[in-house]
C-alpha cells in the first residue's frame, strides 16, 4: 500500500482526495456517506448567514452539457444550502464527523467581513471543524457575495483579514476562474494571512436553448462543471503555483486518478471532486483511491511530496517556445493505416499519398502536431 497521507494547512488528510463544496455534501449524511467510501475530506455546500439562506430553483437546475451523447460537463443553479446555519451546527457537522474524513467546512463570506467573522466563530466553536473554506467564488449570484467579492483583490484580502482574527483552525478561500489573472488575488489573500487557497470554482455560463421550442434548457446563468473545464483550471492553478507561494487544492474535472495526478504535479495538495460522483454515486471514491494507490506502487513513489509541482518548470512563454528548433511530423509506414485522417485535419496541406503510403512534406509541415493528436493508431510523431 501506498502512502497516500497529505498535510494541508497544516492539517492531515489520509489522501489528497476531497468532496468539494456541492450537491453531495447538501447535507451531513452525504458527506459520511463519502467519508465512508474512503474520501479524504468532506466540504458541504456553502453554510450561509442565520435565517437568510439561498433558496435554489425546484423547477429543474442541472443540465448535462453533451458533445453528441457523451456528456463532458455541467451547468448548475444550485447556489449554496438550503439547510439552515442551526442545523448544520446542532445536527449536520456531527452526522458528517462521524464519517472520518477531515471536515473541510465551506462558508459564504458576507458582504460585511465583520459577519464573516461572526460566521467563522460560530463553525468552529462546534468543535468539529478542522479547516473553513471561505466561498468568494460562486458565480451564479447578481449580487454582491460570491464572485463579486473574489474578482477583487482587496475585498478578498478583507475576508481573510477578518476570518484570520478570529480563527482558530485553518483559513482557506476558493477563488473565482471568472477572471482573466488570479495571480493578484491569490498574492493580496496570501499577504492577508490566508493558510490556503482553493482554485477553484465554476465557470458562469449558459446551458443554451432547445431549438425546438425556442426556450433555454436553464432560464439563467449557472456554473460550469465537468471534463470540459480542467484546462481553464490548470491554467489558473498553474500560474499561482509559479507565482505565489502557499498551499493549494484544486478543483474541476475530476474524472480518475489521473486528474488527481496531473493537479498535484501542477502543485496542488489536495484535489477536489463534484460532478464525477454526482453522474457515477459515491462508489467512484475507491475505485478512484485504489487507483491511485496502485499508480503510486507501480511508480515507486513514497509519498506525493515527490511529484508535487514537478511540471511547472516546463512551462513557459510562446516567446521562448519559438526560439526552440522546429519539429516535423513524421508517419510511420509500418504502423500507418492509411486511414486519411491525418491529411483531413492538416491544414498546411503537408501529408500526401505516395506509392499508397501517406507521407509528409516537411517544407510544408508547420509542426503544429494535429496529425498526431489525431491519429487514430499512433504512427505520428513530432521530431526534429
Amino acid at each position: 500500500m501506498a502512502n497516500l497521507k497529505v498535510n494541508y494547512c497544516g492539517v492531515e488528510y489520509r489522501n489528497p482526495l476531497i468532496l468539494a463544496s456541492a450537491t453531495p455534501g447538501q447535507d451531513g449524511e452525504g458527506m459520511r456517506l463519502a467519508a465512508e467510501a474512503g474520501i479524504g475530506g468532506v466540504i458541504p455546500k456553502t453554510i450561509g448567514p442565520r435565517l437568510d439562506w439561498a433558496n435554489h430553483p425546484r423547477n429543474g437546475r442541472l443540465y448535462n452539457y453533451k458533445v453528441g451523447n457523451r456528456p463532458v460537463g455541467m451547468v448548475n443553479l444550485e447556489l449554496f444550502t438550503t439547510l439552515t446555519r442551526e442545523e448544520w451546527v446542532d445536527r449536520e457537522l456531527a452526522i458528517a464527523k462521524s464519517g472520518g474524513a477531515t471536515m473541510h467546512i465551506s462558508m459564504l463570506a458576507m458582504p460585511d467581513p465583520k459577519d464573516t467573522a461572526e460566521l467563522v466563530k460560530e463553525m468552529q466553536d462546534t468543535g468539529l471543524v478542522d479547516l473553513i473554506e471561505l466561498n468568494v467564488s460562486c458565480p451564479m449570484p447578481a449580487s454582491t457575495v460570491g464572485m463579486h467579492i473574489g474578482k477583487n483583490a482587496e475585498l478578498s484580502a478583507r475576508q481573510v483579514e477578518a476570518a484570520k482574527k478570529v480563527a482558530e483552525v485553518p483559513i482557506t478561500i476558493k477563488l473565482t476562474p471568472n477572471i482573466s489573472d488570479m495571480v493578484p488575488v491569490a498574492q493580496a489573500v496570501k499577504d492577508a494571512g490566508a493558510d490556503g487557497i482553493t482554485i477553484s470554482n465554476s465557470v458562469r455560463s449558459f446551458a443554451g436553448v432547445d431549438i425546438e421550442t425556442g426556450k433555454p434548457h436553464l432560464c439563467g446563468y449557472g456554473g460550469y462543471t465537468g471534463p470540459a473545464i480542467k484546462p481553464m483550471i490548470m491554467r489558473h492553478l498553474s500560474e499561482v503555483a509559479n507565482n505565489v507561494d502557499i498551499p493549494l487544492s484544486a478543483v474541476g474535472g475530476i474524472t480518475s486518478y489521473r486528474e488527481i495526478i496531473e493537479y498535484i504535479m501542477l502543485g496542488a495538495t489536495t484535489v477536489q471532486i463534484c460532478t464525477a460522483v454526482m453522474w457515477n454515486g459515491y462508489k467512484i471514491i475507491p475505485k478512484i483511491l485504489n487507483d491511485l494507490n496502485d499508480w503510486m506502487d507501480k511508480k515507486g513513489y513514497t509519498s506525493f511530496d515527490d511529484i508535487r509541482g514537478i511540471a511547472l518548470p516546463y512551462i513557459t512563454s510562446v516567446e521562448k517556445l519559438a526560439e526552440l528548433p522546429p519539429k516535423f511530423a513524421y508517419i510511420d509506414p509500418e504502423t500507418c493505416t492509411n486511414c486519411g485522417k491525418c491529411t483531413d485535419v492538416c491544414f498546411y496541406r503537408a501529408i500526401f499519398v505516395e506509392d499508397d503510403t501517406h507521407v509528409v512534406n516537411k517544407a510544408m509541415c508547420d509542426g503544429c502536431g494535429a496529425c498526431e493528436q489525431w491519429c487514430p493508431v499512433n504512427a505520428i510523431v513530432l521530431e526534429d
